[in-house]
Formats: C-alpha cells, structure tokens, sequence
C-alpha cells in the first residue's frame, strides 16, 4: 500500500472513529436529559397529587366540622321543643345525621390517621347523644331533662375541639413539610 491510501484509510478510520464517539455521546447526554425531565414530570406528578390530597382533606375537615356545628345549633335549638314538634325535629336530625355522616366518610376517605379517629368520635358523640336523648323520651318521661341535652352537647363541644385539634395538627404538618 502506498502512503496516500495510508493516510486517507488512517482519516477515514479517524473520522468514523470520531462519528462514532459523538454518536455514543449524544446518545449518553440525550438519554439522561430524558431521565432527568421523567424525573421532573413524575415529582411535578407527586406535588400536584399531594397538594389535591391536602386540599381534599382540608375540604374533608371543614365539612365535618360545619356539619357537627349544624347538628349542635339543632340540639341546642329546637331539642327543648322536641315534646311539640317531635315529628318535624326527629326528620330535622335525620337530616342533621345524614349530612354528619357523609361529612365523617369524607374525613375517613381523605383524613390522616388522628383526624380519622377524632372525626369518629365527634360523628359517635353526636349521633350515640342524641340517640339516647330520643330513647329516654319514648322509655322515661314525655320531657327532655336538661341535664340529657347539655351532657349531649358537651359531649359534642369536646369531640370537636379535640378533632379540630387533630385536623390543625394535620394541615399544618403537611403544610411544613412542603
């Protein structure tokens, strides 16, 4: 072989050589700019599911607590004249129970652990008080005792601090470690 052939064969051999090497390159660079923009996604991903979760629970939270202050306003309004309407306000607590029930599911379905337990309480609590109130009216006398409706609605007031307690807790620590 001559040296021109030589020369132009060692280019050649270079060149590809050189091809070859910006190829693997490009192909590293590219492939771990791709990981790096699935691993953005899939954290952008996880903030937005996270904060939809706070947001639901938040939401979860306050509609417990709305729908145990409305069942408390109830107790405390229209209990004591449960002898004239009894009809008109046993539907009323009917109602009352529905709303705090499903209102408890949404805090069983996106609540943390403590406000979970707390929310069940304060859903029992109310439901379990007036529930008795009502027997004590059809077992003893045709009057509802004072002292029934205010260990009711004690009962509930202190169930509901401990479960806003909880849900404070809760929010604010989500809140922090965002």
């Amino acid at each position: 072989m001559d040296s021109g052939t030589t020369t132009q064969l060692i280019t050649v051999g270079a060149t590809l050589g050189g091809v070859v090497l910006t190829l693997l390159t490009t192909t590293f660079v590219e492939g771990r700019k791709l990981k790096a923009t699935q691993r953005a996604e899939a954290q952008k991903r996880a903030t937005d599911q996270a904060n939809w979760l706070r947001d639901e629970r938040v939401k979860a939270y306050a509609s417990l607590s709305t729908a145990s202050e409305e069942a408390f306003q109830l107790i405390r309004a229209e209990f004591p004249e449960l002898l004239k309407n009894r009809k008109v306000v046993e539907a009323r607590w009917r109602e009352r129970r529905g709303e705090l029930r499903k209102a408890y599911n949404q805090v069983e379905l996106f609540g943390t652990e403590e406000p979970r337990r707390r929310g069940k309480e304060l859903w029992k609590a109310a439901r379990n008080g007036v529930n008795g109130v009502l027997a004590e009216l059809d077992v003893e006398e045709p009057v509802v005792r004072r002292e029934s409706l205010d260990r009711v609605l004690t009962g509930i007031s202190e169930a509901g601090e401990r479960f806003l307690e909880a849900c404070r807790a809760d929010v604010q620590g989500t809140a922090e470690e965002d």
